[in-house]
């Protein structure tokens, strides 16, 4: 187990705060507002041991660089396929019975038993769809 760090702290506490899934990056100069002697590569070696700590996930978007989600609850991303952002769509507890038995299923379908699942959906957000002059419902 790693020895408690301030900069860690802070970094989880950032990605706790947003939902916008923000890459390293954008984390450092979120931080370096708070604590301006933090370097770049101090980001990037406490997201790495929050991931291995199991208190963030690194998500890899189809573009750009990887981005952290620091929402430990069950939760399916979506990412917009125009201007690639992350959002988060929680899992009421009724779906995740109905998804878990769904993916049990599909395994069954190839005699395999599924211990994990990660469910991306792609498609235009609300900006985008509006920016492409598509009726959306409010």
């Amino acid at each position: 187990m790693k020895k408690y760090s301030k900069q860690r702290e802070l970094i989880l506490q950032s990605l706790k705060n947003r939902i916008d899934h923000p890459t390293a990056e954008m984390l450092y100069y979120d931080i370096k507002n708070q604590m301006p002697e933090i370097g770049i590569a101090t980001i990037y070696r406490n997201l790495s041991d929050l991931c291995e700590m199991g208190e963030v996930q690194k998500i890899k978007p189809k573009i750009g660089p990887d981005r952290f989600d620091g929402n430990k609850e069950e939760h399916i991303h979506f990412e917009c396929t125009q201007c690639h952002d992350i959002m988060d769509i929680s899992i009421r507890e009724n779906q995740t019975k109905k998804i878990d038995n769904e993916i049990k299923r599909l395994s069954e379908n190839i005699d395999a038993e599924c211990k994990s699942a990660n469910i991306w959906l792609y498609g235009l957000c609300k900006k985008c769809k509006k920016l492409a002059n598509i009726n959306i419902k409010d």
